[in-house]
This record gives structure tokens, sequence and C-alpha cells, in this order.
């Protein structure tokens, strides 16, 4: 048990010691991304999962580093104030000054944005030291002032929150995006589990933009269906899609 959830801990990236589904799908998630902002203005995505060790923090580092690659200047943001993992991921030191360290008036801008080794047009922004009111931090005016900086300086902005079926700082935040995606796991998320995330999205009228399958395992299906689900291992479904969402 304790092998598995350290795997599940583990931050795969996209480049070249990945595969290539593995490239692919976080390509095909991207283009999706594009056309849906080139159609309805949506540059500012929120990442989200329904319970712990669904991968989000994963989804929202990769699809960082695509946008990135195809020459978008992007914004990747640590908005999970309770257990933020993506300043361990990117091994930055720890109660490094970061999102908590601006809102509060503790950290100017050039303190808090780090550029990544080898990767051009993207800057992280950590949680920084953990405060202990994160809701009441995430809904102040001055939380919501500065993502409105933020779009103003990027292409993108992508942003890493907590499972949304656990506290209220997703539902909290959707409200300074454009969309949000949620993440769902096989065999970690219940449908119970990805129709409460949901709902509780809609409670406060956040555009789902619709849902990542996170770690499908392509060895346990026929070859056709390994290369279709490979491609597809971040499926996205955008608002037309219904049926589809249902079925996510």
């Amino acid at each position: 048990m304790a092998k598995k959830k350290n795997a599940s801990r583990e931050l795969l990236l996209v480049g070249d010691n990945a595969s290539f589904q593995f490239n692919e799908a976080y390509k095909s998630l991207r283009t999706n991304l594009e056309f849906l902002a080139a159609t309805s203005d949506c540059k500012s995505i929120l990442v989200t999962s329904s319970i712990p060790t669904e991968g989000k923090t994963n989804v929202a580092v990769n699809l960082a580093y695509t946008m990135a690659a195809a020459g978008k200047k992007v914004i990747l943001l640590d908005c999970d104030l309770r257990k933020g993992m993506l300043g361990h991921y990117l091994h930055m030191r720890r109660n490094t000054p970061g999102l908590s360290s601006k809102v509060s008036g503790a950290a100017d801008w050039k303190d808090i944005c780090y550029s990544i080794p080898r990767v051009d047009n993207l800057t992280v922004i950590p949680t920084g030291p953990l405060p202990p009111n994160p809701s009441e931090l995430l809904s102040s005016s001055q939380m919501e002032s500065l993502f409105e900086d933020l779009k103003s300086h990027c292409d993108i902005l992508i942003v890493d929150t907590p499972p949304v079926s656990l506290v209220t700082d997703a539902a909290i935040l959707s409200r300074y995006v454009d969309g949000v995606l949620l993440v769902v796991r096989p065999d970690v998320t219940t449908i119970q589990g990805a129709q409460l995330s949901k709902k509780n999205l809609e409670a406060v009228d956040a555009h789902i933009l619709g849902v990542v399958i996170n770690g499908y395992d392509t060895k346990k299906n026929s070859k056709k269906d390994g290369y279709y689900y490979s491609y597809n291992y971040y499926s996205y479904y955008g608002d037309d899609s219904s049926d589809s969402k249902k079925k996510g």
C-alpha cells in the first residue's frame, strides 16, 4: 500500500523522457483549450479534483509546460494554501515566498515569481508560507486584485487548488477564472465523488470546461483500445458534450 501511495506523488513531466502517448495526450488537451480560448476568451483555468491523489497538480504542471512549449506566456499559480505540492514537485525550498506573501503585503512581485530551468515562457508562483486562514485569504479583495494583475501579464493562467469536495477554496477561486477542469482518476475517483464535485462547482456558477481522466492504465485494454485511451490519456469534454460529462 505504501508503495502505491508514493507512486501517486511522483511527477512525470512531458518531454523527451516521457512516452509518445503521454506527450500527445497533453498536446491534445492543449489544442482543445486553445480552440476554446479562441472562441470564448478562456485564458485562466482552475484545476481541481474531488479528493487528494487524483493527480490534479501533475495535470496543472504538465498543462503549463505544454502551453509554454507552444510559445504561450504561462503563469502557474499554486492556490492550495492548505497543502500545496507545487513547490515540492519543482524542488523549491520550503516556505519560499509566494502567493500568501504577496497578498499579505510581505513580498513584491519580483520576490514570488520563479522561472524553471530549460523551460521558456513559464513563471511559477508557489503558495508561500501556509496561512492559518486560507479561505478568508482566498476570498479577500486583495486576492481578486491579484488575479486581475496576473491575467494581464500572461497568455494563460493555470491555477492549482485543493480538492473541491473537501473544502470551499476551489469554489471560491472559480469566481476569478474563466473556467474549471475537474481531474478524475480511475480506481480512485468514485461516481458519487465526481457528482458531488460537479454539484459544488455548479452551486457557485463555475464554468466547468470538462473532465480530465488521469492515470488510465492502457495495459488493461486491448491494443486498439489502448491506443485510443493513451492518445486521450487526459480526455477533454467540452460544454456541448453533456453525455460525455455524465460518463466521466
